[in-house]
């Protein structure tokens, strides 16, 4: 797999950029990926190209993990097939959770590589953001990131129900 290698900052300010940075970092992610983001319909999630990249991330050896929070579960479950197979394939490896409440005064979007790399959207509404291996910007992101899940749940939207 490939190794993470990102410029100090490059800036994005379209959605398109967002979703190429995106699909980057996933696939040069190698141990372990942490997204938030409001309800991941900018990220691409349900494209092939990033079911692709998750798969080489999650058959790797030794196997990546992903935590993942959302604010609004309804993307993923409804437009996201090809994540939700991968939930399905590598539920072992792939923990999925729904920012309490308490957390809805969090607007920024952010993926966390290898705890060395991020990307950061400055608001869910914007496409504005940038990619970084600032240690200081990441570690920030870390906490954000760690703060945010230990106050989210598991959400039963994610879970497919077979009748």
């Amino acid at each position: 797999m490939a190794t993470c290698s990102f410029p100090e900052a490059r800036l994005f300010d379209r959605y398109s950029d967002y979703r190429l940075a995106v699909a980057q970092i996933i696939a040069a992610a190698q141990h372990e990926l942490l997204l938030c983001e409001h309800d991941f319909s900018h990220s691409d999630l349900g494209s092939r190209a990033i079911y692709d990249a998750l798969w080489t991330f999650f058959t790797a050896n030794p196997a990546g993990n992903l935590r993942l929070i959302a604010f609004n579960p309804n993307y993923l479950s409804q437009h996201c097939q090809y994540f939700l197979q991968l939930t399905n394939k590598f539920n072992h490896l792939i923990k999925l959770q729904l920012a309490h409440e308490s957390c809805h005064n969090w607007h920024q979007g952010f993926i966390l590589a290898d705890q060395s790399h991020a990307i950061r959207r400055h608001h869910f509404a914007w496409p504005r953001g940038e990619i970084t291996s600032d240690a200081a910007h990441v570690a920030i992101l870390q906490q954000q990131f760690n703060a945010i899940w230990e106050q989210s749940s598991p959400c039963g939207e994610w879970q497919r129900l077979y009748l």
